[in-house]
C-alpha cells in the first residue's frame, strides 16, 4: 500500500495518513507523514473521524430501535418540543436518511453568527428557522443538522456518549475511540501540521464528534461485518437503505452509503473537517473486506483518490 499512498500525494514530511485493510491476504497496514512536528502518523494515531461518526450515531439509533425505545415513525417534535411547528412533519427516519428538509450548514452558520459551531448553537439556530427547505421525505439532501438532532433525540432517551461507549466501543475493543465536544484528545493529530493557519475546532456531536485511530476503525469495521460482534438485528438495520415517502429507494442506510459499484455490495462513508482532518471507511460485507483510512490532511480529494486506489486493488 505504500505505493498507493505515495501515488495519492502523501509524503514523509507532509500531513499524515494511516491505512488498515483486511482482505483475503489478512490484515495489512501502512502509514506516512506527520501527526505533529517530528511525530509520525501511525495506525494508532488518534485523529478526527468527521462525518464517519454518523455511522456510529446510526448504530446507536438502531440499537434503541431494536430495544423498543425509539420509533423511527415518531415525530421530531415529540422529542424536541422546543423546535418550531415544522418539526411535527419530520420523522426520525427522515433524519437518519437525510430526507428531513432541515436547513443546510450555510443558513445555520449565518444564524449562529460569530459563535462557534457546536450542538447547542445549531439547535438554537434551528429554533429560529421559520420553515424547512423542502417537504420531509420528498427528496434526499445530505444534512449535518439532522444528525445533530438525532443525537439530541437519543440523549432524551439515554446519554448518547455513554450508550456508544457501553454498547459499541467497549465490547468491540475500541480503546482509543470516543466523542468530544470540547477539544481534541491529548496527543491527537494536529490538523495540517505543514500549514500554519488558524482554524476552528470541531465541537458538535452527531454530524461528527468522534476521535479514533485507523486500527480502532478497523475493529469497528470487523464488528460491522456478518459474523462480527454487532447484534445481527442492528447490523441489518444499519445496512438497510432508506426511501423517500413515495417509495423511491435511496442508497443511504443508517449513517452509511449503501451501493453496488461494479456489482460489489459496499458500505462506505467519508468525512472531512476544514481544520485539517479527513477519514474514510469502506466495507464489502459479502467479501469480508474492510478499509479504514485516517489523515490530518484537509484535502478530501486526496483521501478519495487513495481510497479508490485501495478499493480497486482489494475488490478485484
Amino acid at each position: 500500500m505504500d505505493d498507493l499512498i505515495a501515488a495519492a500525494g502523501y509524503t514523509a514530511d507532509g500531513p499524515g495518513v494511516a491505512v488498515v485493510v483486511r482482505d483475503a491476504d489478512g490484515l495489512r497496514q501502512a502509514a506516512s507523514g506527520l501527526a505533529a512536528p517530528h511525530t509520525p502518523f501511525t495506525p494508532n494515531t488518534v485523529s478526527y473521524l468527521a462525518s464517519v461518526s454518523k455511522q456510529i450515531v446510526g448504530a446507536c439509533a438502531a440499537l434503541l430501535v431494536v430495544q423498543g425505545r425509539l420509533d423511527v415513525e415518531s415525530r421530531l417534535r415529540e422529542w424536541l418540543p422546543e423546535l418550531p411547528g415544522w418539526a411535527d412533519t419530520v420523522r426520525i427516519r427522515h433524519l437518519i436518511h437525510h430526507t428531513g428538509g432541515l436547513p443546510a450548514d450555510p443558513e445555520l452558520q449565518d444564524r449562529i453568527g460569530e459563535s462557534r459551531w457546536d450542538s447547542p448553537s445549531v439547535l438554537r439556530a434551528l429554533t429560529a428557522c421559520p420553515e424547512l427547505r423542502f417537504t420531509p421525505g420528498s427528496r434526499w439532501e445530505y444534512c449535518n443538522a439532522g444528525y445533530i438532532c438525532l443525537v439530541a433525540v437519543i440523549d432524551r432517551i439515554t446519554p448518547f456518549a455513554d450508550l456508544a461507549r457501553r454498547e459499541l466501543f467497549e465490547p468491540f475493543g475500541l480503546t482509543q475511540t470516543g466523542f468530544r465536544a470540547d477539544a481534541p484528545p491529548a496527543g491527537a493529530a494536529i490538523g495540517c501540521p505543514a500549514i500554519e493557519r488558524e482554524w476552528a475546532l470541531p465541537l458538535s456531536i452527531g454530524d461528527g464528534g468522534a476521535w479514533s485511530t485507523a486500527d480502532d476503525v478497523r475493529r469497528w469495521n470487523d464488528a460491522m461485518l456478518p459474523g462480527g460482534a454487532l447484534d445481527d438485528r442492528v447490523r441489518e438495520l444499519i445496512g438497510t437503505p432508506g426511501h423517500l415517502d413515495d417509495g423511491q429507494p435511496l442508497d443511504y442506510g443508517w449513517g452509511i452509503g449503501v451501493r453496488r459499484p461494479g456489482g460489489v455490495l459496499t458500505h462506505s462513508h467519508g468525512g472531512c473537517w476544514d481544520g485539517g482532518w479527513t477519514a474514510n471507511t469502506v466495507r464489502l460485507p459479502e467479501r469480508g473486506i474492510t478499509i479504514a483510512l485516517l489523515s490530518n490532511d484537509g484535502d478530501p480529494q486526496r483521501m478519495e483518490g487513495l481510497t479508490e486506489g485501495i478499493f480497486r486493488t482489494v475488490s478485484r
